[in-house]
């Protein structure tokens, strides 16, 4: 593949890199890490990762780090939404009203949040990975949450407290009035806070009767829903596997938005007898599903979607349905319309942050309510690592390590993981992620998409190279190395410190980078 020259002018852009695996200098005591470059294929922007106590000033360090590494309009993002970054979160809680400063930070930011399986998310935690967003520029839909916990991962929440050991120096100092009106304060900044972060009204009697020593924990698809908290995303047929009980599990949360309270576990709270073709909707599809109680045309009296759908492996109406009326169709009431490929929706409100709203499907809302989400999950497992690019043949690994892109330059490296390093050369920053061919693959069909100005796009079966700039005026070079099995593949993307006095020499220097690079016996072809 031939690099040729090219000139470069400024546009928007998407997303950026500074370091990898690498924990930069902050002021707080949690570690804060620059991960990768590209979180997932259904994620492709930065990964950036928070572990440890929260205090104060983390949420200013985290923006500075953001804003230095991630180039991102947030109105600028596509109708179909997206994301400028992921954190992953790792914190056994802190200080409450800097979690509330991290939540609203990444709201503004649209950076998705994630508890990743085995991950521990306490407290001031908690509260901050409910400020977890996305965000479209279709007119009417703008912010909508964005948080993700995996299974195993906990997120646990509780009331804010004084800790016990300060709390007699408080009320010496400040007298018991302060302190209780103090208390009553913060909880009642949760309460505010916990209905902007949208979450079911229900929980908060959950959050508030949980003690310092005490959490109410994400673990169960009820929890999921009253968290509006979401599952990886995959294909519904990873989290289910009966159908029907899986309808009659969304049933139930359908019962449980339309009433306003909480899951009803009773077994007449939803009919056990799958009905098929038992009525039609008024616009004349056959209706598959449950009786929810006596004819009653004002009223619930089934729950279901059009039996075309029942098999769940796309787009889901499902609806509570009156009984029908005068001109023989049921009539719905409330409706929940799972997506996969596009917007996830149930209820109501012109906000999409103010109501139960995602990209992508529902898969939460058909898991059983009352069982922790974490059986019989292997199937999903494996297909959330291939999606992070992490799922590969092992016989690519060499004593514990996957295979690195050599160089011929003397490369100052930075920063490294498992899956590549962070050099410094010069001006220029280098990014290596070595993964599976998804990351090629992914690479080629998002790369070309991102909103910068390129001067050079040439692409191929066996890789692709792309050049161009920022709107900063910060040149870039990004390009693949596939293995000769195509089993593995190398990712590098050179990017300007910042942007530099001497455009040329700093787009040769780019140039002389990129070609010095080999992968498994394959290397650029330069001119």
């Amino acid at each position: 593949m031939a690099i040729g020259t090219f000139g470069r002018t400024a546009a928007t852009v998407f997303g950026g890199l500074l370091a990898w695996g690498l924990a930069l200098p902050t002021a707080s005591a949690a570690t804060i890490s620059f991960i990768s470059n590209h979180y997932s294929a259904e994620r492709f922007v930065p990964h950036f990762h928070y572990e440890g106590p929260v205090l104060q000033g983390d949420a200013d360090a985290l923006a500075e780090m953001i804003d230095q590494i991630v180039e991102c309009d947030v109105q600028s993002l596509p109708p179909e939404g997206g994301n400028c970054a992921v954190l992953t979160m790792h914190s056994p809680g802190g200080n409450y009203i800097e979690g509330l400063k991290l939540a609203q930070m990444m709201r503004d930011r649209a950076i998705t949040t994630v508890i990743e399986s085995w991950a521990e998310c306490y407290s001031a935690c908690a509260f901050a990975f409910l400020g977890g967003s996305g965000y479209s520029s279709q007119q009417g839909i703008g912010v909508y949450g964005d948080r993700i916990v995996e299974p195993m991962g906990i997120l646990g929440f509780h009331a804010p407290y004084f800790a016990s050991e300060d709390l007699e120096t408080l009320v010496a100092a400040h007298g018991m009035d302060t302190v209780l009106g103090a208390s009553r304060e913060d909880i009642s900044l949760m309460v505010q806070k916990l209905v902007d972060w949208n979450v079911d009204p229900n929980i908060l009697g959950y959050v508030v009767s949980m003690g310092p020593d005490e959490s109410y924990d994400v673990t169960t698809g009820e929890d999921y829903y009253l968290t509006r908290s979401h599952l990886p995303p995959s294909a519904l047929g990873h989290w289910i596997g009966d159908k029907p009980t899986a309808i009659r599990n969304a049933c139930l949360r359908l019962l449980a938005h339309h009433k306003n309270t909480y899951f009803e576990a009773a077994p007449d709270a939803v009919g056990t007898e799958f009905l098929t073709d038992f009525a039609s909707n008024e616009s004349g599809q056959a209706l598959s599903g449950f009786r929810m109680g006596p004819d009653n045309p004002l009223d619930v009296t089934y729950c279901a979607l059009p039996s075309d759908q029942a098999r769940l492996d796309g787009d889901v109406d499902l609806s509570l349905y009156t009984a029908p009326g005068v001109a023989g169709a049921v009539r719905p009431m409330v409706t929940l319309f799972h997506r996969p490929d596009g917007w996830s929706t149930l209820g109501t409100g012109g906000e999409a942050a103010r109501r139960i709203f995602k990209k992508g499907g529902f898969n939460a809302m058909f898991t059983p309510p009352f069982a922790t989400i974490e059986e019989d999950l292997a199937d999903a497992m494996d297909y959330l690592d291939f999606q992070r690019f992490e799922n590969f043949n092992q016989a690519a690994v060499v004593d514990g390590q996957l295979p690195r892109p050599q160089s011929d330059l003397p490369l100052i490296l930075a920063g490294s993981s498992y899956y590549g390093d962070v050099f410094d050369y010069g001006s220029n920053r280098v990014l290596v992620h070595v993964g599976n061919t998804l990351l090629f693959d992914r690479g080629r069909a998002l790369l070309p998409g991102r909103n910068v100005t390129f001067d050079l796009q040439s692409e191929s079966d066996l890789g692709f190279v792309y050049g161009g700039t920022y709107p900063s005026g910060r040149p870039f070079l990004w390009f693949s190395l596939l293995a000769p099995d195509e089993s593995l593949v190398a990712l590098i993307e050179i990017e300007a410190h910042g942007v530099p006095e001497d455009a040329a020499s700093a787009i040769a220097e780019q140039y002389a980078i990129g070609c010095g690079f080999s992968f498994l016996g394959q290397t650029l072809t330069c001119q």
